[in-house]
């Protein structure tokens, strides 16, 4: 459980007031759009780029481990 909190204090941290936090503050500033559809999108845009990132680090951990040091 120590790994989860890590993980999630460093990622939510490193979320604050970067771009994609700015873009979502604005399009839920927009009175024509539902805060619901806003909130759901930014979610699951951002699932799909963590999952993206996982799947790249899982595939070079893979990828470096085979190689030997020099």
């Amino acid at each position: 459980m120590t790994a989860f909190f890590t993980i999630f204090a460093t990622v939510f941290l490193a979320e604050l007031g970067d771009k994609t936090q700015l873009a979502t503050v604005l399009f839920a500033s927009d009175e024509g759009k539902s805060k619901l559809l806003v909130f759901c999108a930014a979610a699951l845009a951002l699932i799909a780029s963590t999952g993206a990132a996982v799947i790249a680090g899982a595939a070079a951990d893979r990828w470096l481990t085979a190689l030997p040091l020099k």
